[in-house]
């Protein structure tokens, strides 16, 4: 029998190798969940990618002043010298608020303060934006004649007697209303006046119960002395 220890060699299964990167920078990143639903959304769904361009309207179609919609009446789309497009009651009651000192009617653009020459006929003759017009309802296309009376905005229908004075729309587009403004003068000054008559009456009483008081202490005394000789009488 041999001397020498018998060693025995038990084999294990060799584990499958991973391919290793060539170099320890170039390890793969690990994925995020999120990854695989980005690869999988579809490029018209990404946020980024946008669809085709819808057109837009080169104005709008209410007024920038009043929000109301444009129509062929009182809400006639006017264009100013600069471009911008307002509503023709809007337009008409700036045009009311200028100073009456200015030697010419020079409406300033509520966006850019451009300058903007009002004719005599007023408000209704500045220039009608027909793009605008024209993106109204058949029936709203026809503008209407428009002028002003004063400070209100007259309108006639169209299928009503030109005679009857009940055909015609007008708006008041004065900021203020002159005749109130004068009733509250006339009656502060009413007021003022019974004012006044009442501290005339005042002042009278006061000085009659003066002029009584001065006449019993003073006048009447000396009177005696000069009858009787003695200040009592």
């Amino acid at each position: 029998m041999s001397c020498f220890p018998q060693l025995w060699h038990s084999s294990t299964p060799e584990s499958p190798r991973s391919p290793l990167p060539a170099s320890p920078g170039a390890a793969a990143a690990p994925l995020s969940p999120g990854d695989g639903r980005r690869k999988g959304r579809s490029p018209c769904g990404s946020p980024a990618s946008p669809g085709p361009a819808s057109p837009k309207p080169a104005s709008p179609v209410e007024c920038s002043i009043c929000f109301n919609t444009y129509d062929n009446t009182f809400k006639t789309p006017k264009l100013l010298q600069c471009s911008h497009v307002f509503c023709l009651e809007c337009v008409a009651r700036l045009s009311a608020a200028l100073p009456p000192n200015q030697p010419e009617d020079l409406l300033p653009c509520p966006f850019c303060r451009q300058l903007t020459s009002i004719p005599r006929q007023g408000p209704p003759a500045l220039r009608t934006s027909k793009e605008l017009l024209a993106t109204l309802p058949p029936e709203l296309q026809r503008e209407k004649v428009l002028w002003m009376e004063g400070t209100k905005l007259c309108c006639r229908r169209g299928s009503d007697d030109a005679e009857n004075p009940e055909s015609c729309v007008s708006v008041d587009v004065a900021m203020s209303k002159p005749e109130s403004a004068e009733a509250g003068a006339e009656g502060l000054a009413g007021r003022l006046s019974r004012c006044e008559l009442c501290d005339d009456w005042k002042r009278v009483v006061l000085l009659s119960a003066l002029v009584i008081i001065l006449f019993c202490i003073i006048l009447w005394p000396v009177q005696c002395a000069l009858k009787t000789g003695n200040l009592r009488c």
